[in-house]
C-alpha cells in the first residue's frame, strides 16, 4: 500500500500564506474598484503570485471570491461564530436581537469592502451573491424559530420588523457613505447620528417584545 506523502511544514505554511495573499487581493480590489475588477489576472497581480495558484488552492475564481465574502459578511461569518442561540433561548432574543442589529450598524459602517459587496448584491444578478443571501436567510430562520414561541399568535410580525431594521441599516450606511447628505436630518457619518439610529433600533425592538408579551397575557 502506497504511503501518502507527508507535506513539510514549510510547504503548508507557504500554501496558507499564498491563500491569504489571494484573499487579501480580493478585498483590496473590492474596496478600490468594486466587484467589476475581480478578474483572475488582476487578483494574481495584486497578490504577487502565479494565477495558476488560484485554481490549485480554490479551484476557481468564484470559489476564491465566495470564501472572501463569506468571511467578511456580518451575518454569515461574525454572527455564526458567536453563541447567539443560547442568548435567544434565555429570553427569546429580547436582549440579543437589538445588540446584533446595533453591532451590524457599527460593523457595516466600518467595512468598505462589505459595503461594495452589498452594492454588488443589489445591483447585479449573481449566483454567488444569491448563495450568500441564502446563507443569511438560513441563519435568520434559525434565530426566528427561537423567537416564534413568544411571537406566534400575536399581532407583532417580528420578521417584518427585523426586515425593515436590517435593510434600513444597510441603506442608511450606503447613503451616508456614497451620498454624504443627511437622512431625515440625521447624519449617519457622525457618531451622534449613528447613536440615534441605534437608539431607535433598540426602542423598536423593545416595543416589539413588550407588545408580544401583552398579546400573550390578554389570551
Amino acid at each position: 500500500m502506497k504511503k501518502e506523502r507527508k507535506r513539510p511544514q514549510g510547504e503548508i505554511r507557504d500554501r496558507e500564506r499564498t491563500k491569504l495573499k489571494l484573499l487579501s487581493a480580493v478585498g483590496q480590489i473590492i474596496r478600490t474598484e468594486g466587484y467589476q475588477g475581480l478578474g483572475v489576472n488582476k487578483i494574481a497581480q495584486i497578490a504577487g503570485v502565479n494565477k495558476k495558484l488560484i485554481y490549485r488552492y480554490f479551484d476557481s475564481v468564484d470559489n476564491l471570491v465566495e470564501k472572501y465574502v463569506r468571511e467578511k459578511d456580518y451575518w454569515v461569518s461574525f454572527v455564526d461564530k458567536i453563541n447567539v442561540a443560547d442568548s435567544f433561548q434565555q429570553d427569546f432574543g429580547q436582549v440579543a436581537l437589538p445588540n446584533l442589529l446595533t453591532q451590524q450598524l457599527d460593523f457595516f459602517f466600518g467595512a468598505d469592502e462589505l459595503q461594495n459587496i452589498v452594492l454588488w448584491e443589489i445591483s447585479k444578478q449573481s449566483s454567488l451573491m444569491r448563495e450568500i443571501a441564502n446563507a443569511r436567510e438560513e441563519l435568520g430562520s434559525d434565530l426566528f424559530r427561537l423567537t416564534d414561541p413568544l411571537f406566534s399568535d400575536t399581532t407583532v410580525d417580528l420578521r417584518g420588523i427585523v426586515a425593515l431594521q436590517v435593510a434600513g441599516i444597510y441603506y442608511l450606511v450606503l447613503h451616508a457613505k456614497n451620498n454624504g447628505s443627511t437622512f431625515c436630518e440625521i447624519d449617519v457619518n457622525t457618531l451622534e447620528g449613528r447613536e440615534r439610529i441605534k437608539q431607535a433600533v433598540t426602542k423598536i425592538s423593545s416595543w416589539a417584545f413588550d407588545e408580544a408579551k401583552k398579546c400573550k397575557n390578554r389570551k
